[in-house]
């Protein structure tokens, strides 16, 4: 009989540990999946294509003593009427009150992830958690407060599997807050919309330098499902924002937009997948980043667009300013394209501050350290224009505090 640890290739004392956490658990043919998934890559490294700037098995190289961990704030706690869902060390943390449209169950065997070979990562943290093994959200209706997922990763190691089910017509916004300690934290969530379901997906990330996190959604629209996301990210050590959205009925419509900001020591990846296999479907994306003092950014894109996918109209932009030398972007925008009635474009540039706009605003008697901060949030507000009035002060703020510190 195969051991778990011979599934793995020249395993790391990671892989190891994880395979051992895996033993642990309760059989079940859901995690076991999950785990062989995983197994049959191990973690990824530099030559593995969709990680190729993002070398996970080197960055878990390193043990970190996970104590004396202070865990950023959210933005997000200031919106009035939020239900939250705490994830902690010792678990999940559920409202003592849930609102009308909302039912929220536990699993304690976890659930099998689709096409889990596909995003090894993923399966892991399906595979590994617990506490409970899977969380199951289903909407219906207009929820008419919104739901904050808070993943607060002040253990070692920290694994969550989350499940939305949003019915025909459903309607929710939910902000995520993912925070991180000194840890590697791992979440998958899955959101499938059903007919002319619409969700508004925002999500903050900020992280402890030492930091090591992974979160990777999966979102399924079906015919007129409509989806909004924004996202603001600070980096960690590593830190990986992964979106893959599926269009699997006709006239969904997606926007996939997000901002970043990395000084020294911070390496933020974020990787999307869209695939268009329905007819008249939408998508945009607008990525916008700033990175300074030997940052690292990563940006990877692709569009696929199936023989199905008739009538598609789908563009994705990422723009980076690199306002010290020393900062590093790599991009990878992809358009995969096998319909032939179809709308398709990509844009992607890396660059400094326009010379000409800082000075016409320094020749109004605006210091420059204060010129390039107006500009830079300027530039990075535009991937902000669709998150909700009340979230979009408070992540404005988070920017403004970080250019009065760097800038």
């Amino acid at each position: 009989m195969t051991t778990l640890t011979e599934l793995l290739k020249d395993p790391t004392p990671s892989e190891i540990n994880f395979a051992e956490q895996y033993s642990k658990l309760g059989y079940s043919g859901q995690r076991e999946r999950n785990f062989e998934a995983f197994a049959a890559t191990g973690l990824p490294t530099r030559r593995i294509e969709a990680w190729k700037w993002s070398d996970l098995r080197f960055a878990l190289s390193a043990s970190v003593d996970p104590a004396d961990i202070s865990l950023p704030d959210t933005p997000f706690a200031t919106i009035e009427d939020a239900v939250t869902i705490r994830f902690t060390a010792d678990g999940i943390e559920l409202p003592e009150v849930i609102p009308a449209g909302l039912s929220i169950t536990t699993k304690d065997a976890g659930n099998a992830l689709p096409g889990a070979e596909e995003i090894p990562v993923a399966a892991l943290a399906a595979a590994l958690a617990t506490k409970p093994g899977t969380l199951l959200i289903e909407v219906k209706g207009k929820v008419s407060v919104p739901l904050h997922l808070v993943f607060e990763n002040s253990a070692d190691q920290t694994f969550s599997h989350t499940r939305f089910v949003m019915r025909e017509d459903a309607e929710l916004t939910v902000y995520e807050s993912h925070l991180g300690g000194k840890g590697f934290s791992n979440h998958v969530l899955e959101y499938s919309l059903e007919q002319r379901a619409d969700l508004t997906r925002v999500l903050f990330q900020n992280a402890d330098a030492a930091s090591v996190q992974v979160f990777t959604a999966i979102i399924q629209l079906e015919a007129q499902a409509r989806l909004k996301q924004s996202s603001l990210g600070f980096g960690a050590k590593l830190c990986r924002n992964e979106t893959r959205i599926f269009h699997q009925g006709d006239e969904a419509h997606a926007v996939l937009n997000a901002a970043y900001l990395l000084d020294a020591g911070r390496h933020y990846d974020q990787t999307s997948l869209v695939r268009h296999s329905r007819e008249a479907c939408t998508t945009r994306q607008l990525v916008k980043g700033v990175v300074k003092d030997e940052g690292r950014a990563v940006f990877q894109g692709k569009f696929h667009v199936a023989r199905a996918g008739q009538q598609t109209d789908a563009e994705m932009q990422h723009h980076a300013l690199i306002l010290e030398n020393g900062g590093d972007v790599n991009a990878k925008p992809e358009l995969e394209i096998y319909a032939d009635d179809v709308q398709c474009a990509h844009g992607n540039t890396v660059g400094a501050l326009d010379g000409e706009a800082l000075f016409y605003i320094r020749q109004r008697g605006v210091p420059e350290k204060q010129a390039k901060a107006l500009l830079t949030e300027a530039f990075l507000l535009d991937a902000l224009g669709q998150v909700p009035d009340g979230a979009r002060e408070p992540m404005s703020a988070e920017i403004r505090y970080w250019l009065e510190s760097y800038v």
